[in-house]
């Protein structure tokens, strides 16, 4: 029983790292769209300010 137990714990660990690992995956993904979000607002206003009204 004592080793049923070993591994259910060795599982659960495993769990919570493959969890902790994807949500810093997807933070890092979250941070990187944003960036690029601003990077592209950025040349838009760039670009709306290179024409002038006439």
């Amino acid at each position: 029983m004592s080793e049923a137990t070993d591994d259910l714990a060795k599982l659960l660990l495993d769990v919570r790292k493959t969890i902790s690992d994807n949500r810093l995956f997807l933070d890092k993904l979250v941070d990187e769209s944003v960036e690029d979000n601003a990077e592209e607002e950025t040349v838009t206003i760039v670009v709306e300010e290179d024409f002038e009204e006439l």
